[in-house]
């Protein structure tokens, strides 16, 4: 059994990018990382950063360094007078915790600590840093401790964690993620501990903005006591630490901060990011990575509708399809992260689309060219078609015109198409020297209406043979028979005339064709307008039969409404009183050259080389001075 079109063209969309995605995720680390952290911090910034209610930042500033600190200044952890006093301020303001960002090892003071010492034991809230270092040996990492704090000085607090962050390799801080190396060291980090917030996966940091930081006092400020200053530390988790451009520990962070002292830039100190980290521990981590089957999901559903919903053979078209397409994914993807708290690699998602996209446009540009040289194969087909009908359509149509005594006739075809719903003939009948004259339209254009006129003009022939001929029965026959063989919004127009050249009495029907002219010969125009409707339509409906005798140099103009509704550039038609001006002022040539003129009128009024219907002209002129003898 084999697969239908559509199923086909669906499989041939849908495998590729099914494979595609993976081959995105697999070149991630070296194509789509860096736009993942990119995209990452664009929406970041984004996001609306929740009000601070549970941190503050002591900042050890240059106001502090310069008023509080006696020279030498560094390293901090010597001053333990200030950090004492300012611990004392701290636990009488009710902060909720004190947490050190400072080196206090033992190196670091001139003496044992031990009023800091004091002060910690009376606080009873102080938490210490706690610093790591990843050794390489043999192949193997080994985690290890850096710097401890003081003994003193953790005997008299609520001990010392670890406060290192893994930083991503663009030098940015973007997620806190938890080494399971340290339960093995019986260790646990700054932020689980003082959130309760046990971290088993990467946790995207909540960080400040320009318009919603970290609320921060300056550790002078606490120094002097001022009472303002410690209200807006009462029952929150205080960090001490340095601040400002300047501090030592300061860390690239996505969005742009203000660290004070007029300078804006993507970066914080590290007392801040720890801070932050604990801020958004304690709100459970509300920002969140999507996980891999979330994100496979998302990179699978917008790589398939590239696939599927790109126009075919429109390959301009379907490149704007996949830019749009690309651009609401990642506007999706944005969304999802400022307002859905979830956080999906924009970077891999384009490139999972640029992929998919580019596959996809390539293969709906071989689509294309597939299609379109089976349609030119095809167009070439019927339109050799097409000229062996023209070439069978023009056998029907005289080849010569016949001899009649004392008339000379000349004739022409033009179609709009390959073939023409058009018919003229001269008919001159067996063993008499009475001629037929007809002209034809077929309603519409092209090939359906060259198969009825092609019937038409069979069964004429076959009426003008018969020896119980005559000019009612056949058009009664025609009718008849276009009104059984085609559809009912199918019809003929049709004028068929009977010359006796002897007397030049013309007895014709004219079933609403176009009005015949007759120019006569001192240059008196009339239309021939007695006749009834057009054939096909109404079964049994007579069609009358009227007589006139034509006069020497008159000259009898038979014409479709491709000639007359021939228009120019304007919209103007050409008309029939232009057709009649044409055939008075050229009445006294022959037949041809009143033909040709005619033609030639037409075509220079509307100046187009196509027509836009057929156009077909019979003209009958019978010779001056020319007198047939009767039989």
């Amino acid at each position: 059994m084999t697969m239908s079109s559509p199923i086909r063209r669906f499989v041939r969309r849908v495998l590729p990018v099914l494979l595609l995605v993976p081959v995105a995720v697999a070149i991630r680390p070296v194509a789509f990382s860096v736009l993942d952290q990119r995209f990452y911090a664009y929406f970041q910034a984004k996001r609306p950063v929740p009000a601070w209610r549970s941190v503050a930042v002591v900042g050890i500033d240059a106001a502090t360094r310069r008023e509080v600190f006696p020279k030498p200044i560094y390293p901090l952890s010597r001053h333990q007078g200030p950090h004492a006093r300012l611990t004392q301020r701290l636990a009488q303001a009710g902060v909720r915790a004190i947490v050190f960002d400072l080196e206090l090892s033992t190196e670091t003071f001139p003496q044992p600590p031990d009023s800091l010492a004091e002060a910690l034991r009376a606080a009873g809230m102080v938490h210490l840093p706690l610093s790591m270092r990843e050794s390489v040996s043999e192949g193997s990492r080994s985690l290890s401790v850096a710097r401890r704090p003081d003994p003193l000085l953790v005997a008299a607090s609520r001990g010392a964690f670890v406060i290192d962050f893994r930083i991503d390799p663009d030098g940015t801080i973007r997620r806190f993620r938890r080494d399971a190396r340290l339960d093995r060291l019986g260790l646990e980090t700054m932020p689980e501990r003082l959130s309760g917030f046990r971290v088993t996966g990467p946790v995207p940091i909540l960080f400040p903005s320009l318009t919603r930081p970290i609320p921060q006092v300056s550790y002078a400020a606490v120094l002097q006591g001022d009472p303002a200053v410690l209200a807006t530390l009462r029952d929150r988790i205080v960090f001490v630490g340095e601040v400002g451009a300047q501090a030592e520990d300061f860390v690239a962070v996505p969005g742009l901060q203000d660290v004070g002292e007029g300078v804006r830039t993507t970066g914080l100190p590290g007392v801040a990011v720890l801070a932050a980290t604990t801020e958004t521990l304690l709100l459970g981590a509300p920002l969140r990575d999507a996980s891999s089957a979330a994100v496979a999901g998302w990179l699978l559903a917008w790589s398939l509708g590239i696939a599927m919903l790109i126009p075919r053979r429109r390959p301009l078209r379907a490149t704007f399809a996949v830019l749009g397409w690309i651009v609401l994914a990642l506007t999706a993807t944005g969304l999802l992260q400022v307002y859905g708290s979830l956080v999906v690699p924009g970077g891999l998602l384009l490139g999972a689309l640029l992929l998919s996209g580019g596959y996809a446009l390539v293969a709906t540009y071989v689509e294309t060219l597939r299609d379109l040289h089976a349609s030119e194969l095809a167009a070439a087909a019927m339109q050799h078609e097409l000229v062996l009908a023209r070439a069978n359509q023009e056998r029907f149509l005289p080849k010569a015109m016949p001899e009649i005594p004392g008339c000379e006739a000349w004739g022409i075809n033009v179609s709009s198409a390959a073939v023409s719903g058009d018919y003229y003939d001269v008919i001159r009948r067996p063993g008499q020297d009475r001629v037929l004259l007809a002209m034809a339209d077929v309603s519409g254009k092209g090939l359906p209406a060259s198969l009825v006129m092609s019937s038409v003009q069979a069964a004429l022939h076959s009426h003008a043979m018969r020896r119980d001929y005559d000019l009612e029965s056949t058009v009664d026959g025609l009718n008849t028979l276009l009104c059984e063989s085609t559809s009912p919004t199918t019809f003929v127009t049709m004028f068929l005339g009977e010359l006796d050249p002897a007397t030049r009495r013309l007895r014709f029907a004219r079933a609403g064709h176009d009005l015949p002219i007759l120019i006569s010969s001192d240059g008196s125009v009339r239309r021939l307008e007695a006749g009834g409707l057009f054939l096909g339509m109404f079964p049994g409906l007579p069609c009358p039969v009227e007589e006139i005798t034509l006069s020497l140099g008159d000259v009898l103009c038979l014409y479709t409404d491709g000639v007359t509704e021939a228009r120019d550039a304007k919209g103007e038609e050409f008309g029939i009183e232009r057709l009649e001006q044409t055939l008075r002022v050229h009445a006294h040539q022959t037949a041809s050259q009143i033909g040709t003129a005619a033609r030639l009128a037409v075509e220079g009024f509307s100046g187009l080389t196509t027509q836009a219907d057929d156009m077909t002209l019979l003209v009958l002129r019978v010779l001056p001075g020319v007198d047939v003898p009767g039989d």
